[in-house]
């Protein structure tokens, strides 16, 4: 079976992004790992990996740019958005985690490992299937009358 891939986008060097980079590498996912700081998003690639979901779930208001750019007084609409995201990408939540079809942002371990289907330790989780189909047996029962 091939390994699980996943992409890994985080913001410089944070140490619980690292945590949960290795919380994630530890059981067994290959990431893709993209460092904003040196390789930002474009405004085409926050559109495309943020889909219909709305953007303040990606928002960090906790950084600096959020209140610099006056974002705490009130948000632009989506494109001006994308935009200031593109060209600040602190101000999005981080790490973000993607598969083929699942987005998860932040330090969420519960989630995130909801989503690579990996034990909460980190371990992968073990599939069992059966090795042949159990047969059921049939009771005949009497017509009634």
């Amino acid at each position: 079976m091939p390994q699980k891939r996943a992409t890994f986008i985080t913001y410089g060097n944070d140490e619980r992004c690292d945590e949960i980079r290795k919380f994630i590498e530890d059981a067994g996912i290959k990431l893709d790992i993209r460092d904003l700081s040196k390789h930002p998003l474009t405004l085409d690639e926050l559109d495309h990996t943020f889909g219909h979901i709305p953007l303040t779930y990606f928002l960090n208001p906790a950084s600096d740019e959020y209140a610099r750019l006056g974002l705490d007084r009130g948000l632009p609409d989506r494109r001006d958005l994308l935009q200031l995201m593109a060209e600040n990408p602190g101000l999005l939540r981080r790490p973000i985690v993607r598969n083929a079809r699942l987005l998860t942002v932040g330090c969420n371990k519960d989630k995130i490992a909801e989503m690579l289907q990996i034990s909460r330790n980190g371990e992968p989780l073990e599939v069992s299937t059966p090795s042949k189909p159990s047969r059921i047996s049939r009771r005949v029962l009497p017509a009634k009358r």
